[in-house]
């Protein structure tokens, strides 16, 4: 897995600026160009009434005045560090419909962007164009929180649900770990509940009803991933009970993990209503960056 050309949406925000960072130094490693692309969004109430459409046209241009002298110093950013790098504005109603309908025009093999973590009622009403983006990406999407200072990778997380999926995130967390010379964790959460009559018996795992369940899980971990990680890495593994999102999310806090890869479903329609998203949960909450990857699509 390598990145020949990176898309990474800006908004001048300090997620943006930060996402912006992590760009910069996937372009070093794998000798990326960056597209920096903005969306200048527009309202679509006022885009239907002919008289404001002089005021709203007016009013665009002096924002992409703005925005083009923004784009400008991001730009010498990138320059400065010897990565190769181009721009792009666009308009639309929504900015991450705008992004997908970019993607789907050009070949990408990454996004890089921030993500603002909204939570409660806000997230509710809103969403979150970085969630949207994990979701519909046809390319994997590595999302940034402004509170993360590392840039490097060291401890790369990488949950496995055993699925062709979770195969495909396991090759680009292959390819980070080479990249910047870092250690692989393996994570595989197991989410049985136990039975009520178990409580009564003072059983609360499931692991004490199954003493070598974690033994073998972490066999076949190792059998699942055994032609795709490359000799000579670091790797361990380790399983869990719970809900998936929130021991990923634990486990990345409480261990160090610098990047989460993991796999997502790319659910939609009533299916992504019922069930949610493990993967989005992880995106919201994770302290760390989290790279997420769809299994590639079959070809025609």
């Amino acid at each position: 897995m390598t990145f020949e050309r990176i898309l990474v949406p800006v908004d001048f925000s300090d997620c943006s600026g930060k996402a912006l960072d992590y760009a910069i130094r996937f372009g070093e490693l794998y000798g990326a160009e960056l597209t920096l692309f903005h969306v200048i969004t527009l309202f679509q109430e006022d885009v239907d009434e002919i008289k404001k459409v002089h005021e709203l046209e007016a009013y665009v241009k002096r924002q992409e005045h703005k925005i083009h002298k923004e784009l400008e110093k991001q730009f010498h950013r990138v320059i400065d560090r010897g990565v190769r790098v181009r721009s792009e504005i666009q308009r639309g109603i929504s900015a991450a419909d705008t992004i997908l309908e970019y993607l789907a025009e050009h070949n990408f093999d990454l996004v890089i962007m921030g993500t603002h973590g909204r939570t409660g009622l806000k997230h509710l009403i809103q969403g979150s164009v970085a969630e949207k983006m994990v979701r519909l990406s046809p390319v994997p999407v590595l999302t940034v929180h402004r509170d993360v200072e590392k840039i490097e990778f060291d401890r790369i997380l990488v949950p496995i649900d055993f699925s062709l999926h979770s195969r495909r995130a396991v090759q680009y967390a292959d390819s980070l770990a080479r990249n910047f010379n870092a250690h692989l964790v393996f994570l595989h959460v197991i989410e049985q509940e136990i039975h009520p009559s178990f409580y009564a018996a003072g059983v609360t795992s499931i692991f004490e009803i199954d003493k070598t369940l974690k033994e073998r899980v972490v066999e076949n971990m190792q059998e699942f991933i055994a032609d795709i990680v490359s000799d000579g890495l670091s790797v361990e593994y380790t399983v869990h009970e719970g809900k998936a999102h929130k021991e990923i999310v634990d486990y990345a806090r409480e261990n160090d993990v610098d990047v989460i890869v993991i796999a997502t479903h790319g659910l939609t329609g009533l299916e992504y209503l019922l069930l949610g998203s493990t993967t989005e949960k992880v995106v919201r909450w994770a302290d760390c960056p989290v790279l997420t990857v769809k299994r590639e699509p079959k070809q025609a």
